[in-house]
């Protein structure tokens, strides 16, 4: 299968001379986390929320104003529409990047999120026999660092930060998982999680981790399939998920990236 087979037609851009505050609208108006950035009718950027949520944290008041172009990733990153769906996802997982815009001739024909490629991946079958045969535990990172709900918001950003991820699952006093703290709850809340962590979190409210996490808590087994694991990622629009063994207990944690670069091998 092609990347031309999973596409969306690119019905939404940005100019890169328009607002933030424009861009951010049309994210949420349309329920999109990425916009080519057009100037002059040619592709010259890719604006993620994730981007959006950075500029707003060090512009204070005036990110609302300022031009997409200053936020914007560039050069950005394509895909052609005759690329192959593995040889795509494989570089999501490398890059950790959420969609490529598809380029053919210089003109941009549409856009491939991780949702649809890792939907075509599951729903086309398209994996080969030894992903298909892979579960949770082959994918997962094992034995993640966990924070409890009453911690500080800017003791767990600090513990991200040194280990260098973006998700962290929340536990009670009895180890069960009460939820999952990602760097998108932390941004939302107070940020830049970097300024955060780095002014020990001088903002006005004293947030802790309970404040922000995002419950209920979803977990899967060990032994859930890559091929369903995915789906869940498809389906529910989630980045990471706490691995549990037989008893419920935390074991793992496993991402999109994760089951991206198992179907990808």
């Amino acid at each position: 299968m092609k990347i031309r087979d999973i596409m969306r037609p690119s019905a939404f851009t940005i100019d890169g001379a328009d607002g933030l505050g424009h861009a951010y609208r049309t994210m949420n108006r349309s329920h999109i986390r990425h916009l080519p950035v057009m100037s002059d009718g040619k592709l010259v950027g890719m604006l993620s929320e994730r981007d959006v949520l950075a500029a707003r944290a060090h512009a204070d008041a005036g990110w609302w104003q300022m031009p997409v172009r200053l936020a914007m990733q560039s050069p950005p990153q394509t895909a052609h529409p005759d690329d192959s769906l593995t040889e795509v996802a494989g570089r999501m997982a490398v890059a950790k990047i959420g969609a490529l815009p598809v380029v053919e001739y210089g003109k941009l024909l549409g856009i491939a999120t991780v949702t649809d490629v890792l939907d075509a991946e599951v729903r086309s079958a398209m994996a080969p026999r030894a992903a298909s045969q892979a579960t949770a535990a082959d994918a997962m990172t094992p034995y993640p660092r966990t924070v409890r709900p009453d911690a500080s918001l800017v003791d767990a950003v600090a513990i991200m930060a040194d280990r260098h991820v973006r998700h962290l699952p929340v536990v009670d006093a009895t180890s069960g998982i009460v939820g999952m703290l990602s760097e998108r709850d932390v941004r939302s809340a107070v940020g830049d999680p970097a300024r955060y962590a780095r002014d020990r979190g001088t903002a006005p409210v004293a947030y802790r981790v309970d404040d922000v996490m995002t419950r209920p808590a979803i977990s899967v087994a060990f032994d859930t399939p890559i091929g369903e694991l995915a789906q869940r990622f498809a389906d529910d629009r989630i980045g990471a998920l706490p691995v549990t063994d037989r008893f419920g207990a935390l074991i793992g944690i496993v991402s999109y990236v994760d089951a991206l670069r198992v179907l990808a091998q």
